[in-house]
């Protein structure tokens, strides 16, 4: 893939399909991710090597959470910030971004390229410290393309997983494929016309 920015690493997990990510910040990582990174919305994967195939997991950034060690600390110190590191080395002293990933499907890599989507659950599952890199934008049409027809095989994962947020999220999904695939820009109209009439419904 042509775009292969790190935006941070797998720190933990809510679910099978629910991933938590720690941001890189400028002492992680010289070139750290710009904020249009990992904004909301953003298509992800991380890349793994399963029974010798290289694949990648590929998934949404559908939550931000901002953490501030700081924030309602107060008394005195057993020690200085820079000297946090010697009395408590796993003591995290610094500010952190943490986004929420949704899994939506995984796909075979063939020189770096997406040749095989599927947008079923993956069987295995991610681990910590896996590095996580934002999805170039022709490699997401790439991952809706299933037998040269645009697929969103994970609508309802989505709609489990982000609650409140999942509409805005597969909106903007519907959005950047109709720029990419205008052709498909009448069925992806239907598409968004019910995730409307759903949620119009719901909040009744």
């Amino acid at each position: 893939m042509t775009d292969n920015t790190e935006i941070g690493k797998i720190i933990g997990s809510n679910s099978h399909i629910d991933y938590i990510c720690e941001i890189y910040t400028e002492r992680m990582r010289e070139n750290s991710p710009n904020p249009t990174d990992y904004e909301f919305g953003e298509f992800v994967y991380i890349k793994k090597t399963i029974e010798n195939q290289e694949c990648a997991f590929i998934g949404v950034i559908y939550d931000t959470q901002i953490v501030d060690p700081d924030q309602g600390r107060t008394g005195p110190r057993l020690a200085q910030p820079e000297e946090q590191n010697v009395f408590q080395p796993s003591y995290v002293d610094e500010k952190q971004i943490l986004t929420g990933i949704a899994i939506l499907g995984h796909a075979d890599l063939e020189d770096g390229e997406i040749v095989e989507a599927d947008h079923s659950i993956p069987r295995w599952t991610l681990e910590v410290d896996d590095v996580v890199r934002k999805l170039p934008e022709d490699q997401v049409v790439r991952f809706h393309e299933l037998n040269d027809e645009l697929h969103l095989e994970y609508y309802q994962r989505i709609v489990d997983v982000a609650g409140g947020f999942a509409e805005d999220i597969l909106s903007q999904i519907l959005d950047q494929l109709k720029q990419k695939r205008p052709e498909e820009a009448d069925a992806l109209d239907v598409i968004q016309k019910n995730l409307e009439w759903e949620t119009k419904m719901e909040g009744m």
